[in-house]
């Protein structure tokens, strides 16, 4: 047995070697390039529509701007570049759009004179890094090392052969990065134009009331990463802000394994809101409150809940969110800030200059639920998928994906109609409160293909019941929606109130 398992590792060997040699083998898997984010490393960087220098430019990007990196191909990086002069080309346009330097052309073709001649064939100098063979190299091992194929080596620096030389100078290809930029938009940059780093998709949960026997059973959640307890409120005292903190709960969410970014809140209290943000005094004391509190308690980060915000405070909520940022980054902390889904309103979605609050804050959370508020005299989804979807595209035309995070409802709404005064009234129902109904009245779910979600209906007393469920169905569509828009996870409203069948469902 030991001798045919020798056999097979051997064979195993020699497969891996000639997908490598033979471009069988991607340097970057889909999946890890997709749980990535690139941040450009200099200014006016070329986007690209292909993985191509010859293919047009789809837009210039900035030092210090995010995207997530959603694959990896060499394109032609792995080629020697010609280009052939056409008129209208001079040196400085070939080099902008090759990005290379004018110098580096001259010197790759050994120009006298920057004069170009329609029909010149120029050679484009290789970009990527610089490898100095060494004693006990292989193409394989420097292929691995880089994370590039062999085969690709063996083209960029033209060898006759696998056989190389210390002291040998090659060529590292320089790949390109497939980003997705600003609504959801596709190109590809240069890999030595970003630094990667790993983005792990995050799950939060807010918390309502920590002593059910449900919120125990979410906590020990593997999926669940970050919960969001509610400590701090705005208040027309002297202090600012009034705080019920927990040290003992943070505890216990880090020997389960979670992080805890605890909520402030305004009390949808638009004046009150006002006189903070606009006053800097209370800003300030307001900031170094939470900071303190946050240290103290050895919490993880904060998730900012302001609703109901006057609009003429627009610019004030924004400075807010910068000195929390900045009074917490030095501590490593995480700043999280939840706006609205977008819609006409000018208190409870214009007063948020989303594309401002995502450059500050690390995630914005779209709360992607109350499309049929409970006031409403009109029944309906509380989150249908389209609605959903919408917002969420809204919300890309300002704010980089892997810093989106789905706000998803664990609740659903029982809407009573009164068939004689079609008087409208509601009743906020958990997910297991639906069940429950659905199995004493012993109903049959319909899927309501408009709303992508299932669908019950009764009637008793004259009275019309009706309920769109939040299941695992219609979480289903919404995980599916954070994957296909690389958004950077989800927040949940609230912890305790789902089923337990839905925690797989959130495993990024």
């Amino acid at each position: 047995m030991g001798r045919r398992d020798d056999k097979m590792k051997k064979i195993c060997m020699s497969l891996l070697i000639l997908c490598l040699f033979s471009g069988g083998l991607a340097p970057i898997s889909k999946g890890d390039a997709a749980s990535s984010v690139g941040t450009v490393k200099g200014d006016n960087v070329n986007v690209y529509r292909s993985p191509s220098l010859h293919s047009s430019v789809v837009q210039t990007v900035k030092k210090g701007e995010e995207f997530p990196a959603i694959s990896s191909e060499a394109g032609d990086a792995a080629q020697v570049i010609t280009h052939k002069v056409v008129p209208g080309n001079t040196l400085w346009l070939l080099a902008k759009q090759y990005g290379v330097t004018v110098s580096e052309l001259i010197k790759q073709n050994q120009l006298k004179t920057t004069e170009l001649t329609p029909g010149q064939t120029l050679k484009i100098p290789p970009k990527g890094l610089l490898h100095k063979v060494v004693s006990g190299d292989t193409l394989w091992k420097i292929s691995v090392k880089y994370g590039v194929k062999a085969n690709e080596l063996t083209k960029l620096n033209q060898l006759s052969s696998t056989n190389i030389e210390p002291g040998q100078t090659l060529v590292i290809p320089d790949y390109y990065v497939q980003v997705q930029l600003l609504e959801g938009k596709k190109g590809w940059i240069k890999k030595s134009d970003l630094v990667q780093q790993k983005h792990q998709p995050v799950v939060m949960g807010w918390s309502f009331n920590e002593k059910t026997a449900g919120y125990e059973e979410s906590m020990k959640q593997k999926n669940l990463d970050v919960v969001s307890p509610r400590w701090f409120t705005l208040t027309r005292s002297d202090k600012v802000v009034s705080s019920s903190i927990n040290p003992s709960y943070v505890q216990t969410a880090h020997k389960n394994g979670k992080k805890v970014w605890p909520l402030i809140g305004n009390n949808f209290d638009d004046v009150l809101t006002s006189d903070v943000l606009s006053n800097k005094a209370k800003r300030q004391k307001l900031v170094s409150s939470v900071e303190s509190s946050l240290v103290k308690t050895n919490s993880d980060g904060i998730n900012v809940d302001f609703e109901n915000i006057n609009i003429k405070n627009k610019q004030d909520f924004v400075l807010f969110i910068k000195e929390l940022k900045a009074a917490l980054k030095p501590h490593g902390m995480t700043v999280s800030v939840d706006v609205t889904r977008e819609n006409n309103d000018p208190f409870w979605s214009g007063s948020f200059d989303r594309k401002q609050i995502g450059q500050v804050a690390d995630y914005v959370i779209m709360m992607g639920y109350e499309e049929h508020w409970g006031g409403s005299q009109v029944p309906g989804s509380v989150a249908s998928l389209p609605w959903v979807k919408e917002g969420t595209e809204l919300l890309m035309k300002d704010v980089p994906a892997h810093k989106i995070l789905l706000g998803v409802p664990f609740y659903t709404r029982e809407w009573k109609t009164d068939l004689s005064t079609k008087k409208v009234v509601t009743k906020d129902l958990t997910m297991k409160e639906a069940e429950a109904i659905i199995s004493s009245k012993k109903l049959t779910k319909k899927w309501d293909s408009q709303a992508s979600q299932y669908y019950v209906e009764y009637t008793e007393n004259g009275t019309k019941h009706q309920i769109w469920l939040e299941d695992k169905a219609s979480m289903q569509r919404r995980v599916k929606l954070i994957n296909d828009y690389h958004l950077g996870g989800a927040a949940a409203w609230y912890i305790g109130s789902e089923t337990s069948d839905i925690w797989e469902l959130y495993n990024f």
